[in-house]
């Protein structure tokens, strides 16, 4: 039911770039398939250790591998209405969003649950949406075979919800770093906010591991221009609020101070009225 597709990105010689595209067994006919809370155990965190083992055998669904570069997802629109989505299992996908010359990026990593094929709007035709893998991604195909599988299980599904909801506190967190005054601090509060839903905790801090993130991209999260975001960037590695390390890994203190003196952006309603003269 679901059709993946991707368009290989193009090298610098206008030719077509190696190793982009989705692979699966699904073009010859053969599933392969994976048993989802092995892989991602915090689904079936409210189930009893009997019902645990009996949704594990249960809960398997299609695996879907992508390679980097930009990709898409059909699907038959009547499949679309009992799927569940794509749990990310590995690796991280961005999803550009264009308004006409404005426009944004989010990012989903482990654990986000992502359903990519549009829903009817008014405002479709506005819009232009684009998916593009960062690192190579393993995708669940949550789809109604697998709905039917754990139907028995009510906390898989509430969970799933949880998902849903952590996405839509990212937007709102996403929102509201735009009104930060400092570019500095945008920057600094996406990437805690990065490390929190992906990262780890070591000696040295938070550490979270954003491949082909560039600066462009995170110009596009915050809401900034990307030499400025680039110039944040340094400046924060140069008061030690961050450390850079290999393979787009970055490190971050437990208690940055800059977190507590952030400066709201003035907007046009907080400014004090002016008393008029009687005459």
């Amino acid at each position: 039911q679901l059709m993946p597709s991707a368009r290989r990105p193009r090298d610098h010689q206008g030719g077509t770039a190696a190793g982009a595209g989705v692979r699966s067994g699904w073009a010859d006919g053969q599933l392969e398939m994976v048993r989802v809370l092995d892989r991602d155990p915090d689904l079936g965190r409210h189930l009893s250790a009997q019902a645990l083992q009996q949704a594990s055998s249960a809960a398997v669904a299609p695996l879907l591998r992508i390679d980097e570069g930009p990709t898409s997802f059909l699907i038959a629109e009547p499949a679309s209405h009992a799927h569940l989505g794509l749990l990310v299992l590995d690796g991280l996908i961005a999803r550009h969003l264009s308004f006409g010359q404005i426009g944004a990026s989010e990012f989903y990593a482990p654990g986000d649950l992502l359903r990519p094929w549009p829903p009817r709007s008014d405002t479709a035709e506005l819009r232009e949406v684009r998916w593009e893998v960062l690192a190579p991604t393993l995708l669940a195909a949550l789809d109604q075979d697998f709905a039917n599988r754990v139907r028995p299980w009510p906390e898989i599904a509430a969970a799933l919800l949880d998902r849903a909801a952590k996405r839509s506190d990212s937007q709102t967190l996403q929102a509201a770093l735009h009104q930060a005054k400092r570019i500095e601090d945008r920057v600094l509060l996406a990437l805690w906010h990065f490390a929190g839903r992906w990262g780890k905790i070591g000696p040295e801090g938070r550490i979270v591991r954003l491949p082909n993130i560039t600066g462009e991209l995170l110009a596009r999260f915050v809401g900034a221009r990307r030499q400025s975001v680039s110039t944040a960037l340094g400046d924060l590695a140069d008061s030690g609020a961050l450390k850079r390390g290999p393979n787009g890994t970055v490190i971050l203190p437990h208690e940055p101070p800059q977190l507590r003196r952030i400066e709201p952006g003035r907007r046009a309603t907080d400014r004090k009225p002016r008393l008029r003269r009687r005459a």
